[in-house]
C-alpha cells in the first residue's frame, strides 16, 4: 500500500470517528491536525477539503504550497503561512 493511500485512510478514519461520535451524542473535538498529506493524491485532498466545509470540522494540514492541488487554497481559510523568510518562532540559525 502506498504512503499516500495510507495517509488518506488515516484521515478518513479520523473524520468517520467524529461523525460517529456526533451520531451517538458522544463528546468529541471537531479538530484534526494532520501531517504528510502531500503524499495523498490531489483528488483525495480536494474531496476532503469539500467534505469538511459543511461538517463543522476544523482540519489543520501542514503541506507544502507547491504540493497543493489547484483550487484548494482558494476554498481554504489559511491562518498561517510559513517559509524560509517567515518562520513561526523567528529562530535563526548561525550556520
Amino acid at each position: 500500500m502506498s504512503s499516500g493511500k495510507k495517509q488518506g485512510e488515516i484521515l478518513c478514519f479520523d473524520l468517520a470517528y467524529i461523525l460517529f461520535a456526533d451520531q451517538e451524542n458522544l463528546p468529541c473535538l471537531h479538530f484534526l491536525l494532520n501531517d504528510k498529506k502531500e503524499l495523498m493524491h490531489d483528488n483525495q485532498l480536494i474531496k476532503v477539503a469539500e467534505f469538511v466545509q459543511d461538517k463543522d470540522i476544523q482540519l489543520v494540514v501542514s503541506i507544502l504550497r507547491d504540493k497543493l492541488p489547484e483550487g484548494v487554497i482558494d476554498k481554504a481559510h489559511v491562518a498561517v503561512e510559513l517559509s524560509q523568510d517567515s518562520k513561526l518562532f523567528k529562530i535563526e540559525s548561525d550556520q
